[in-house]
């Protein structure tokens, strides 16, 4: 009987410039089955030119994907220091891997004023992003349901939240209060042994609108 010899599979040009890619965000290996999660996320349901956030950032480069996607992508965070680190990492990642084609901006804001003025109106974010920030326990328990709020009326009807199990939690309570609905796009392991859910999130009729 003859041997059967497999040749490797020649990769496709689109998966070595994903992997450029991931090898640029991710700083520590734990980091990477998220941002391959992420990306596999945007590419299945973004698309160029739609506003991601990314909340309580601090130096996690993830959001640097959406850049390089094409979405309008906002970084934000309460310390302006870790909002600094994030604009050279990424200037250092596009002088290697050349401009990416999406906006970004960095905005220092807390996650309690994502509504104020220097936030964003209702309904208006296609795609948020939230990693960890009840594990940081920064905020008291009793602030997680405003905070889940908050998240609730900024995203858009049929928008998607990139979210860690605690506050998916919280999130899953807080919208059938609301009269939303989440549909389960995927699960992924994330940061700190919780799981990453990336839901779509359907709102009731009078709340759809930017």
């Amino acid at each position: 009987m003859s041997r059967r010899t497999t040749l490797p599979t020649e990769r496709k040009p689109e998966d070595r410039a994903a992997e450029t890619l991931l090898d640029g965000t991710v700083s520590v290996p734990w980091e990477r089955p998220v941002h391959v999660a992420r990306l596999a996320l945007l590419t299945r349901v973004a698309h160029a030119g739609q506003l991601s956030v990314h909340v309580a950032c601090g130096t996690d480069r993830l959001g640097f994907i959406d850049v390089a996607f094409g979405l309008t992508t906002i970084l934000t965070d309460i310390d302006g220091a870790s909002l600094d680190i994030l604009s050279q990492q990424l200037t250092d990642l596009q002088d290697r891997l050349g401009p990416f084609p999406g906006c970004v901006q960095f905005r220092q804001i807390a996650v309690e004023a994502l509504m104020s003025r220097e936030g964003f109106p209702p309904a208006s974010i296609q795609h948020l992003t939230l990693q960890n920030l009840f594990n940081a326990r920064v905020h008291p328990v009793g602030a997680y349901p405003c905070i889940i709020d908050t998240l609730l009326a900024v995203i858009a009807d049929g928008g998607t939240c990139f979210i860690t199990e605690s506050e998916a939690a919280v999130l899953k309570t807080r919208a059938l209060i609301h009269g939303a609905r989440l549909l389960l796009l995927g699960r992924s392991p994330g940061y700190y042994d919780e799981d990453v859910f990336m839901l779509r999130v359907r709102k009731p009729p009078g709340e759809r609108s930017a």
